[in-house]
């Protein structure tokens, strides 16, 4: 499986000192992903040199959903072909620890000279 689009790529993540191996990394940076783009409304897809703050708030995500996995929402996990089944969903603390790490990283980023966590309408949509 490929995993296009990536804000932070496996090279980058392993340059600021991570660990893990490849397949976990691309699931949970996939998962950022879609926390970021939930927040942002999709802002960062329409760019291709994604800026610093963005790599590292991934990052941070990376690490605090591993750590949210290990600590019993997992039900499973297969090591050939690797595969994780989780058995809750994110509990709303959880998601308001990734809404403020999100926030504190991307509270003054902008594209275009829009802040990327504005929830209004941009100019450009019509």
């Amino acid at each position: 499986m490929e995993f296009k689009n990536q804000y932070l790529t496996y090279s980058e993540y392993q340059e600021i000192g991570g660990k893990l191996q490849q397949m976990p990394f691309n699931l949970l940076e996939y998962r950022a992903r879609k926390e970021i783009d939930r927040n942002t409304l999709n802002r960062f897809t329409s760019i291709n040199d994604y800026p610093q703050e963005l790599k590292l708030c991934i990052n941070d995500l990376i690490i605090e959903i591993q750590n949210y996995n290990e600590v019993g929402n997992k039900a499973s996990e297969t090591v050939g072909s690797y595969s994780v089944t989780f058995n809750k969903p994110v509990t709303v603390e959880e998601q308001k620890t990734l809404d403020n790490i999100i926030k504190s990283y991307l509270s003054e980023t902008k594209i275009n000279d829009v802040p990327v966590l504005y929830c209004g309408v941009d100019i450009d949509d019509n």
